[in-house]
């Protein structure tokens, strides 16, 4: 899955040339994105922090089995730096569900299962080849929340200028 093109919505390059309608509209399609990629990011770090632990326990530095250390490794970074958001109740697009079976090429559930079985050289490449993953998930939201700030702006920009009271409303 080319998770950097999930970012190229269909977005005029003059914003100020926009209606309100047009403008949400993008921003809309700029949402369902990171939902998408949000929901993505999750199931990435989620193995990769599975990964890190086991590999944790293989350098000494904790005894503990890996069922017994998933749940502080799962819990770890969990709240963001930030006001926190209202949660949301939001279905993934179907094109998640491509992002995860990629995933799954790189780590599947059935290795995820057995991680004490693999020998060091394939759970160290498995992690870097996650760690790789999970940046180009992270880079691509990024940039999706770029654009939204910038349709954002416009918005507050038009806000702020007195548009009228049916233009307010969606």
């Amino acid at each position: 899955m080319d998770v950097e093109a999930l970012v190229e919505v269909d977005e005029p390059a003059d914003l100020t040339t926009c209606s309100m309608q047009e403008l949400r509209s993008v921003r809309d399609a700029y949402q369902e994105v990171e939902n998408g990629l949000s929901y993505a990011r999750r199931m990435v770090q989620g193995r990769l922090d599975t990964v890190s632990s086991e590999l944790e326990r293989r350098r000494g530095s904790d005894e503990a089995g890996l069922v017994d250390r998933l749940p502080s490794a799962l819990a770890g970074g969990t709240r963001g730096p930030g006001l926190p958001r209202p949660p949301q109740d939001l279905e993934p697009p179907e094109w998640a569900a491509a992002v995860v079976a990629e995933l799954d090429s790189v780590v599947s559930p059935a290795e995820l299962g057995r991680l004490a079985d693999l020998d060091d050289a394939r759970l160290a490449s498995a992690a870097e080849r996650i760690a790789t993953y999970e940046r180009r998930v992270s880079t691509a939201r990024r940039e999706v929340h770029a654009r939204m700030d910038r349709i954002q702006e416009e918005l507050i920009t038009r806000y702020r200028d007195g548009a009228s009271v049916d233009d307010l409303l969606p």
